[in-house]
């Protein structure tokens, strides 16, 4: 009964076109499938074709990651000119890092190898060991030490462990590099007031070679793998850049590879077959690493992350560098071909400089490391004085010339042995005279100083500003987190080389806003021209061992001096500032403080009589009521 409909339809006209229609798109249909398949299978025999695999190139990087740059070159093309090679990805770790790591007050040298545990330390005593650089053979580590009063360079052979002195001089030494063949090594020298490149052999009883011979500041040295060229940093064209010294053309040897004007490089470093070099760019109050491709200096610095002192891995797939943060560092690597960061280094603690060698540790490294014993605390905390009280009590410093010289009782063993370890390394008591300690909820406030200022809790210091003006302090200007921090250097009393180091970053000048430039006003100063002169200690750092960390800037620090807070030095022991105001006063005592204004005279005006308006004087009439008084009645 349901079929006769149906057949009646396709025998209506026009049925007949429409199913000419439907069975023209099927067959459409079918077509495009059969194509379709078709095309996937010749795609699939031309992928099992044997092919050669090209991955990603820094060819590739340099073209989706080039910007603009101010980077500039000569216009005759170097002699060292380079062809660049594909690099090869990786994601796991090869080879042994080695850095330089702060502990127990003082800097040495340690290596983590690829599938160990736990680093291991090479170098330990009550001395400072820094500037690690290892052989192609993986078998000598050159360093520089203070270990004998100045700062000299040390040989260690790893596997017997024997340490040999390479310079003895009363000036400095540091940031040695390797030659490929292993028989010289460069370094910088401080000597009368002035950094240049030296290279000594390693064998050899020679007195060094003067590679640099400039008044300009030259330092940073690093090796061409290749051989014959060493790169460094020097100011001589007014700021610092990267310059490439040929060693085999003695005429116009040094080539400035930068050119950059009010951009500062550092840090520079070659890959494993000198192709590229990675170098750090501090523009914008950034520390940014940049690569440079060697064979087109024509082509702009690529940026690649933000980092200091970058090192390649020996395969040069991967660069490791140091971020800074307020109080520390980290470490961090960069997979070069890519963006994302090669995830690995089970190192937490704060390093600084770094080398990346091929070769794993000597077996007797890892041997003699069990000789190593954790150094003991810096100092203890005696809670003796607030004993049986409820809440922390001040103590008084002795000797300490401030305002109110006290600290919390938790604080001021610390600052105690602070100031002891700082006098033995200056020559001279620095902290025996503050310009703050503890201020008093009720005082008046100092310059620059918030309601929530540490100074408030007992638990800060600041030291005397004026020695900023008496050039005994320089200032380097840290940028971090979008904060302005303050690294502080302080001179030493002798300036033989028997204390401190010399200053190798460049002081922040205060006193350049008030000399009529308006950028320099605005920007609260400018860099200085070029190093401080002498030996300083840097007491940020040695501040920071004991427990005491800086604190950022106040926003207004450009116009306002005593915003910059470069001397104010905080010792939390991870409290927050209301936790450590309750240590010393009880919860109703701690509101927001009004500004304490000093009372100031005010002159007394002469009284003078007002002229009273027309419109107040003119008043209406209006009628009194009489009162009723009654008769007095008669008797």
């Amino acid at each position: 009964m349901e079929k006769e409909p149906i057949k009646k339809q396709l025998q209506e006209p026009g049925s007949t076109s429409k199913a000419r229609l439907w069975i023209f798109r099927s067959f459409l249909l079918v077509v495009l499938i059969l194509v379709s398949m078709l095309g996937w299978y010749s795609l699939s025999i031309q992928n099992r074709q044997p092919t050669q695999q090209v991955g990603p190139t820094m060819e590739a990087f340099a073209t989706k990651f080039a910007l603009q740059s101010s980077t500039q070159v000569d216009s005759e093309t170097p002699e060292f000119v380079t062809t660049v090679t594909p690099l090869a990805t990786r994601d796991t770790l090869v080879g042994s890092l080695i850095y330089t790591q702060r502990e127990g007050g003082y800097s040495h040298i340690w290596a983590y190898t690829a599938g160990d545990a736990d680093p291991v330390p090479i170098t330990w005593g009550a001395w400072d060991d820094r500037d690690p650089a290892i052989d192609t053979s993986g078998e000598r580590l050159a360093f520089s030490s203070n270990r004998t009063g100045a700062w000299d360079l040390y040989m260690l052979d790893l596997r017997s462990g024997e340490i040999r002195q390479l310079t003895t001089t009363p000036g400095y030494e540091g940031h040695p590099t390797w030659s490929p063949d292993g028989k010289w090594i460069a370094f910088e020298a401080y000597y009368d007031g002035d950094f240049d490149i030296r290279i000594i052999p390693v064998e050899a009883d020679q007195d060094p070679i003067q590679l640099t011979n400039h008044p300009a500041s030259d330092t940073h040295p690093t090796w061409d793998p290749a051989g014959r060229r060493i790169a460094f940093v020097s100011d001589r064209d007014g700021s610092p850049d990267i310059f490439i010294a040929n060693l085999d053309q003695p005429d116009n040897r040094f080539i400035n590879l930068t050119q950059t004007q009010a951009i500062a490089e550092g840090y520079p470093s070659f890959n494993v077959d000198s192709t590229w070099m990675a170098y750090t760019q501090v523009h914008t109050d950034l520390a940014e690493i940049h690569l440079q491709d060697l064979s087109d200096l024509s082509r702009p610095s690529i940026p690649l992350g933000a980092g200091e002192y970058p090192v390649w891995s020996p395969d040069g797939s991967t660069l490791a560098a140091i971020v800074k943060a307020p109080q520390r560092t980290h470490l961090v690597s960069y997979a070069v071909e890519g963006s994302l960061p090669l995830v690995g280094f089970p190192i937490t603690v704060s390093i600084y400089q770094l080398a990346w060698t091929n070769h794993g540790l000597p077996g007797e490294v890892i041997a003699r490391s069990a000789e190593w014993v954790k150094p003991t605390p810096l100092y203890e905390v005696d809670l003796s004085a607030s004993a049986g009280q409820a809440r922390t009590t001040l103590v008084s410093l002795e000797g300490v010339q401030a305002p109110n010289p006290s600290l919390s009782d938790a604080v001021n063993d610390a600052f105690e042995a602070l100031r002891q370890r700082a006098t033995s390394e200056l020559g001279w008591d620095f902290l025996g005279t503050l310009d703050h300690a503890f201020v008093g909820i009720t005082d008046p406030l100092p310059p620059g100083l918030s309601y929530d200022d540490w100074l408030y809790t007992g638990r800060a210091f600041s030291f005397n500003s004026d020695a900023v003006e008496a050039t005994l302090v320089a200032l380097v200007r840290e940028n971090i987190a979008g904060q302005t921090y303050w690294r502080v250097f302080v001179r030493t009393a002798n300036q033989d080389g028997s204390q401190g180091e010399p200053l190798l970053a460049y002081p922040w000048d205060f006193s350049t806003r008030y000399s009529g430039d308006p950028q320099a006003y605005d920007q609260g100063g400018t860099f200085a021209d070029r190093h401080a002169q002498g030996y300083f200690l840097d007491l940020t750092q040695l501040a920071q061992d004991y427990g005491f960390e800086r604190v950022p800037a106040l926003p207004n620090w450009r116009t306002y001096y005593p915003g910059a807070r470069f001397n104010e030095f905080v010792y939390r022991q991870n409290l927050d500032w209301l936790e450590a105001m309750l240590e010393l006063y009880p919860l109703s005592a701690i509101v927001t403080p009004t500004p304490f204004l000093t009372p100031t005279p005010t002159p007394t005006r002469t009284l003078r009589p007002t002229p009273t308006p027309w419109w107040w004087r003119w008043q209406t009439p209006t009628s009194t009521p009489t009162p009723f008084i009654p008769p007095t009645p008669t008797p």
